[in-house]
């Protein structure tokens, strides 16, 4: 056949605990075909005496050749389970979730039935009618086999059939690029990924839970004391009583006290600011500090987080279950969570992390030759941008004029106008209106860049990555001007966003076919924004970091060199 399609059942939603429960296959339009492992009566049924392993071993040649084209719905949680069983599922051609947001990254559902009514008008049997919902939810190890049976053969079908009329939608874009030549190749690395999981230090973490603990207990004796009684700090009722009518604090956004609204209270008051780092402490107390250890696998002793590659529309990567992409670099305490982050006996973690990646691009995308001459130059773009904002020598430039740069740099990267400047910078509008006119004259290329890119989504109707993955512009010519902004904002981000995830995809499955093709024991457990992480032995660290870094510099070429900054060291704290 050109292309089968491949679908598990299994007894759980975690792959890291699913046991297969089945396998059906589809190579033929309304044809489909279930392999049973496990089914109630199994065993008074002499007609199916093979047993799991025999399956596996007739299937996995075909399941491991290159040669035998493979398409799923999702397929790297059927590549995780496999792997678990000893198979490593090679030869995938399509995925039809990651092919419809490549499509669509505005939807927020990819699930299977949903594009069934879509695309081929037809209803699948939902599972509920097989396992039930609820408390009374069963596994699908209980279903009659003739149920289950026809529910799996329907999945592999209806995706074998999505499969031929998403390629066609796919191959006639510029995306098909993205696609093929980063989404589809990925699937594996983050299936390895997963699949090796991190190694979390409990006792790290308890003794981290003690110290918090007591930091929130005095943080809290500081708001009461300056609020001048004990209130609820978690109530947003309680809150807006003491800040606006106690303290007399101006109401901005009807009395909210979201953190935007704190941010520029902190500047009147103490207490705002107190509240903010009450709630910092306690958030990361509570996601991570407390929750990591009950992600713990019970079988491996490691963490194993999902990482998603249909939930950013930019095509970055997210990870949930639990999700290390919100673990704040920059406080104290973000960095303390990076303690419990370590090697098993015997390794060390490595950190590769790009370098002011997004500038990069900018300068790439806009052709500023001020902006390409510092990076080719291997200066300090900000200290330089600076310089030259000011109007000084780069020796000359103070720390807060180079701050000030460089919230300037990022910010005009994403969109930020006048009000997101002065709120970021604790100046006036009037000032950052100044300053961003005086940093578009600086770098005329950046203005005619970012003019040029909005002129052209009018025109196209949407933006696009190096690569060809888009975004469309919907809103753009919107009558609400807030909406209009917004839009704005995004399309100037998206392209620039949206290449800094290829690249470091790229990155991602160079290395992995990098480290499989020279039989390393080295293995990459994480990726965090422009980060990655590895677990390497010690008779491999020289190896690593070469091989780390030439391949995320040389991922993709741009005008401007990309450079990697890495360390290692027994934790992820030791490595930043």
């Amino acid at each position: 056949s050109d292309i089968v399609s491949i679908d598990i059942e299994s007894t759980h939603i975690n792959p890291n605990y699913a046991k297969i429960v089945g396998i059906s296959v589809s190579a033929e339009k309304d044809t489909g075909y279930y392999i049973p492992f496990v089914f109630p009566g199994m065993d008074s049924d002499d007609k199916y005496t093979l047993s799991s392993s025999e399956i596996l071993d007739i299937l996995k040649p075909i399941l491991e050749s290159d040669e035998v084209s493979k398409c799923g719905q999702n397929i790297k949680y059927d590549m995780l389970i496999f792997l678990r069983y000893g198979i490593t599922l090679k030869g995938i051609l399509f995925d039809t979730m990651i092919a419809e947001h490549i499509l669509h990254p505005e939807k927020n559902s990819y699930k299977l039935e949903n594009l069934s009514v879509e695309y081929l008008g037809y209803r699948m049997q939902p599972i509920e009618e097989l396992i039930g919902e609820g408390k009374d939810q069963q596994t699908m190890d209980l279903v009659p086999l003739d149920k289950v049976m026809f529910y799996a053969c329907e999945d592999a079908d209806v995706t074998l059939q999505l499969t031929q009329i998403l390629k066609k939608s796919i191959d006639e874009t510029s995306m098909s690029r993205a696609f093929y030549d980063i989404e589809i190749p990925l699937i594996s690395a983050l299936a390895q990924i997963e699949y090796n999981g991190v190694f979390i230090d409990k006792e790290e973490l308890s003794k981290l839970h003690v110290d918090v603990s007591e930091r929130l207990e005095r943080l809290k004796g500081e708001v009461f004391g300056m609020s001048g009684r004990e209130f609820n700090i978690n109530s947003p009722k309680q809150l807006s009583e003491i800040l606006f009518d106690e303290l007399e604090l101006k109401e901005i956004k009807k009395r909210s006290t979201a953190v935007n609204v704190l941010e520029v209270l902190k500047n009147h008051h103490p207490l705002p600011g107190k509240i903010l780092d009450y709630r910092h402490l306690s958030k990361l107390n509570s996601t991570y500090i407390n929750a990591l250890p009950d992600h713990i696998n019970v079988n491996t002793g490691r963490v194993h987080t999902s990482l998603n590659q249909t939930i950013v529309a930019t095509g970055r990567l997210s990870s949930t279950s639990p999700n290390f992409q919100n673990i704040p670099i920059r406080t104290k305490l973000g960095k303390e969570i990076r303690k419990a982050f370590k090697g098993q006996e015997g390794y060390h973690i490595l950190s590769a992390d790009y370098s002011q990646v997004e500038l990069r691009i900018m300068a790439h995308f806009s052709k500023e030759p001020e902006l390409v001459d510092a990076f080719n130059d291997n200066v300090d773009v900000h200290r330089r941008t600076a310089a030259l904002v000011y109007g000084v020598s780069e020796e000359d430039v103070s720390d807060d004029q180079r701050r000030t740069a460089k919230v300037v740099n990022f910010g005009i990267m994403y969109g930020a106008g006048p009000f997101r400047m002065s709120q970021e910078l604790g100046i006036s509008m009037s000032e950052a209106k100044g300053l961003i006119g005086t940093y578009f004259n600086t770098y005329p290329g950046i203005r005619i860049y970012i003019d040029t890119l909005l002129d052209n989504a009018r025109e196209d109707g949407f933006v696009e990555t190096l690569f060809g993955r888009r975004r469309m512009a919907y809103n753009l010519n919107s009558d609400n001007m807030n909406i209009q902004k917004a839009e704005e904002r995004a399309l100037v981000n998206m392209p620039i966003q949206g290449t800094a995830a290829e690249l470091i995809k790229l990155a991602m499955i160079n290395i992995q076919h990098k480290i499989l093709k020279n039989s390393l024991d080295s293995r990459m457990i994480l990726q965090v924004h422009d980060e990655l992480l590895f677990e390497i032995p010690e008779n491999e660290i020289d190896i690593m970091v070469e091989l780390v870094k030439f391949e995320m510099e040389n991922a993709i070429k741009l005008d401007v060199p990309l450079t990697v900054e890495y360390n290692f060291g027994k934790s992820w704290y030791d490595a930043h």
